[in-house]
């Protein structure tokens, strides 16, 4: 029977150490990586999953928060708008909205004022040009997979409501049909 190998602490404190290094931060992680937490993260919050604060407190680093906060106040507010029930209505079925990324203009502030309240210093006049271009090319991914996404969802949905709406006509036909038969028949009688 073989043995486990234990390992070195040794080589353990030293691993630990090159974590500690004075390197980036994200030296090793891909700027899309970042970028798609970037994304999940506030699709979670659309859909409610986490509140606006978690959002917020899921980021430590200063880059990232500020990274963060330039990319929420980049989004587009509610991009899919509602144009049929979500409900169930007699015979007819509802289509849901999606909500991964109706973000609305006060939710926005309110996770800007949130993060204001923690460290202003960060907010106070940040601009693109800030960030680090590690930072930068998550941003730029990270919009861009978003706007990706939900264009994708946004047609999605439009296909869904167009199929919900062709129903209610095929519907309304025979009921119309059954109607106009039904009055022949008891003009005929």
């Amino acid at each position: 029977m073989a043995e486990e190998l234990e390992p070195d602490p040794k080589v353990l404190e030293d691993a630990e150490q090159s974590e500690t290094t004075t390197e980036a931060p994200n030296a090793t992680v891909e700027p899309s990586e970042f970028a798609f937490r970037l994304v999940n993260v506030v699709k979670a919050m659309n859909s409610g999953e986490i509140s606006y604060h978690e959002v917020a407190t899921s980021f430590s680093l200063a880059d990232e928060l500020k990274c963060l906060f330039l990319f929420i106040k980049a989004l587009p507010y509610d991009p899919i708008s509602p144009i049929y029930p979500e409900t169930p209505f007699l015979f007819f079925k509802g289509v849901p909205l999606p909500r991964a990324f109706d973000i609305s203009e006060e939710t926005a502030r309110d996770i800007a004022s949130f993060m204001r309240s923690q460290n202003s210093q960060y907010y106070d006049d940040l601009h693109l040009h800030d960030l680090s271009q590690y930072h930068l090319d998550a941003y730029e991914t990270a919009i861009r997979v978003y706007n990706d996404t939900l264009e994708k969802t946004r047609r999605s949905y439009h296909e869904n409501v167009k199929l919900a709406k062709s129903q209610v006509f095929e519907v309304s036909a025979v009921m119309a049909c059954i109607f106009v038969i039904f009055i022949v028949l008891i003009g005929i009688s």
